[in-house]
């Protein structure tokens, strides 16, 4: 939550400075991470040459993600944003089943077709549409796609079957190889002038920059215990409740109106998303 609707804050008070922001959380992020290996607070097995190569990719695909989700958050509501990311996992099931031989039940199948359903309904009758902010969202969502397979792919080779690496190495390698690549686009997009905006921000969007930095850190040390100490199903949930929370919140701070049938397509959505969710956990 305050990732999602802090970025939008942030991004609508401080101006074009998507890099310079990311570059903030992302470095905090490193910053942990390299002090919890130091002192032995989080576990990580040695890094060779070999994954930084291979996690280079991961990277990029992680580095778009965030710079095109940022980019496109001043322009189109909350709710708009969860219904591309359910669109994903519509995009990554029919994926996961043409090229990764993965079978679906009936049930998942319907529970798709309901997410497609609710992202059409919603979609088609969106009152706040806008052009640019969508496009960021399309290139925002091929960007999730690659980054989810690339990641079923090695990480699990290397944090599952090979075990040559845990998933906070992982997540160490993955966001000190992202901070280069922001570097880079931020000198291209101008942004030198960050500090001399951020400096007449009130003490509210400062603050919030700080949370969103310490909400970085916190969702990379969190998913994996998570997923560790509560059954799947119980984290499908929390996220589902995560984002129905999101969408209030940021109805309530941004002003933003949603049609009758956009709520209908929006709640659609989610539910579809939900129960397929759900679905893969009965069929494990």
């Amino acid at each position: 939550v305050t990732m999602t609707v802090g970025n939008k804050y942030v991004m609508k008070a401080w101006g074009d400075f998507a890099n310079t922001l990311t570059l903030a959380q992302n470095g905090t992020a490193v910053l942990y991470l390299a002090i919890s290996k130091y002192f032995g607070f989080l576990e990580m097995k040695p890094i060779t040459g070999q994954q930084w190569k291979v996690f280079a990719a991961t990277a990029f695909f992680l580095t778009m993600q965030i710079f095109t989700s940022l980019k496109a958050l001043p322009y189109v509501a909350i709710a708009t944003v969860v219904v591309f990311r359910n669109t994903c996992t519509v995009i990554i099931a029919i994926i996961d089943s043409c090229f990764f031989g993965n079978k679906f039940n009936k049930m998942q199948v319907a529970s798709l077709g309901t997410t497609t359903i609710g992202m059409l309904v919603y979609a088609g009758q969106d009152i706040n549409f806008d052009r640019v902010g969508y496009l960021w969202l399309v290139g925002n969502s091929v960007a999730t796609i690659a980054n989810t397979f690339w990641n079923k792919v090695f990480i699990t080779k290397y944090t599952k079957e090979l075990k040559i690496q845990t998933s906070y190495g992982v997540s160490l390698i993955q966001q000190l190889e992202t901070l280069p690549i922001v570097f880079v686009l931020a000198a291209v997009n101008n942004e030198g002038g960050a500090y001399i905006a951020y400096q007449p921000l009130d003490m509210a969007a400062k603050l919030t920059i700080l949370a969103t930095c310490a909400g970085g850190v916190l969702i990379g040390i969190a998913y994996p215990k998570c997923f560790s100490l509560l059954s799947g199903t119980s984290v499908v949930v929390a996220s589902t409740a995560n984002k129905a929370v999101s969408i209030l919140i940021g109805m309530y701070l941004f002003g933003t109106r949603l049609s009758s049938t956009q709520v209908l397509g929006l709640g659609i959505c989610i539910g579809g998303s939900l129960w397929y969710a759900l679905e893969g956990k009965r069929k494990k």
